[in-house]
Protein backbone atom coordinates (compact mmCIF):
# COMPACT_ATOMS: atom_id res chain seq x y z
CA UNK A 1 0.00 0.00 0.00
CA UNK A 2 2.62 2.35 0.98
CA UNK A 3 4.37 1.82 -2.65
CA UNK A 4 0.85 2.57 -4.32
CA UNK A 5 0.55 5.82 -2.17
CA UNK A 6 4.20 6.65 -3.35
CA UNK A 7 3.46 5.59 -7.46
CA UNK A 8 0.59 8.17 -7.10
CA UNK A 9 2.24 10.62 -5.60
CA UNK A 10 5.21 10.58 -8.16
CA UNK A 11 2.70 10.56 -10.76
CA UNK A 12 0.63 13.52 -9.36
CA UNK A 13 3.82 15.12 -9.50
CA UNK A 14 4.76 14.35 -12.53
CA UNK A 15 1.32 15.85 -13.94
CA UNK A 16 0.63 18.97 -11.47
CA UNK A 17 3.88 19.96 -11.77
CA UNK A 18 4.68 20.63 -15.39
CA UNK A 19 3.19 23.61 -17.50
CA UNK A 20 3.19 21.48 -20.56
CA UNK A 21 1.13 19.10 -21.86
CA UNK A 22 2.04 15.14 -20.17
CA UNK A 23 1.77 12.21 -22.68
CA UNK A 24 -0.70 10.21 -20.17
CA UNK A 25 -1.15 7.81 -23.14
CA UNK A 26 2.44 7.33 -24.11
CA UNK A 27 3.16 6.47 -20.73
CA UNK A 28 0.29 4.16 -20.29
CA UNK A 29 1.66 2.13 -23.66
CA UNK A 30 5.09 2.08 -22.53
CA UNK A 31 4.27 0.81 -19.01
CA UNK A 32 2.29 -1.52 -20.44
CA UNK A 33 4.81 -2.56 -22.53
CA UNK A 34 7.35 -2.72 -20.01
CA UNK A 35 4.58 -5.31 -18.18
CA UNK A 36 4.30 -7.50 -21.15
CA UNK A 37 7.95 -7.66 -21.27
CA UNK A 38 8.21 -8.66 -17.51
CA UNK A 39 5.36 -11.43 -17.87
CA UNK A 40 7.12 -12.76 -21.56
CA UNK A 41 10.72 -12.89 -19.65
CA UNK A 42 8.59 -14.78 -16.69
CA UNK A 43 7.36 -17.41 -18.80
CA UNK A 44 10.40 -18.20 -20.27
CA UNK A 45 12.34 -18.70 -17.91
CA UNK A 46 9.51 -20.95 -16.09
CA UNK A 47 9.91 -22.80 -19.52
CA UNK A 48 13.30 -23.26 -18.78
CA UNK A 49 13.11 -24.56 -15.30
CA UNK A 50 9.91 -27.36 -16.24
CA UNK A 51 12.35 -28.61 -19.49
CA UNK A 52 15.12 -28.82 -16.87
CA UNK A 53 16.21 -31.94 -14.90
CA UNK A 54 16.59 -30.44 -11.92
CA UNK A 55 15.41 -32.10 -8.75
CA UNK A 56 11.81 -32.25 -8.26
CA UNK A 57 11.90 -30.47 -4.87
CA UNK A 58 14.68 -28.16 -5.99
CA UNK A 59 12.46 -27.37 -9.24
CA UNK A 60 9.41 -26.83 -6.37
CA UNK A 61 11.79 -23.89 -5.09
CA UNK A 62 13.02 -22.68 -7.88
CA UNK A 63 9.68 -21.97 -9.36
CA UNK A 64 8.07 -20.49 -5.98
CA UNK A 65 11.17 -18.00 -6.17
CA UNK A 66 10.58 -17.28 -10.24
CA UNK A 67 7.07 -16.57 -9.43
CA UNK A 68 7.58 -14.62 -5.71
CA UNK A 69 10.08 -12.34 -7.77
CA UNK A 70 7.86 -11.89 -10.77
CA UNK A 71 5.14 -10.53 -8.65
CA UNK A 72 7.92 -8.52 -6.94
CA UNK A 73 9.15 -6.77 -10.28
CA UNK A 74 5.53 -6.10 -11.52
CA UNK A 75 3.36 -4.87 -8.72
CA UNK A 76 4.97 -1.41 -9.64
CA UNK A 77 3.81 -1.22 -13.07
CA UNK A 78 0.34 -2.89 -11.74
CA UNK A 79 0.01 0.02 -9.39
CA UNK A 80 1.05 2.72 -11.94
CA UNK A 81 -1.17 1.28 -14.62
CA UNK A 82 -4.50 1.58 -12.95
CA UNK A 83 -3.13 5.45 -11.36
CA UNK A 84 -2.97 5.95 -15.17
CA UNK A 85 -6.07 4.80 -15.83
CA UNK A 86 -7.54 6.83 -12.82
CA UNK A 87 -6.19 10.14 -14.59
CA UNK A 88 -6.79 9.23 -18.37
CA UNK A 89 -10.61 8.56 -17.25
CA UNK A 90 -10.68 11.45 -15.28
CA UNK A 91 -8.52 13.83 -18.13
CA UNK A 92 -11.66 12.36 -20.76
CA UNK A 93 -14.13 13.40 -18.04
CA UNK A 94 -12.46 16.67 -18.22
CA UNK A 95 -12.57 17.06 -21.79
CA UNK A 96 -15.89 15.70 -22.75
CA UNK A 97 -17.56 18.04 -19.81
CA UNK A 98 -15.62 21.18 -21.32
CA UNK A 99 -16.98 20.55 -24.86
CA UNK A 100 -20.54 19.71 -23.58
Amino acid sequence: MQNQQHVTSALNRLIVGENQSFDLYGLWQNTSRTLSNLDFEHQHEIQRVERGRTNPMLKKQIMENLQRRHRERRQPYVTLIAELRKHLSSAVSDDLQAAG
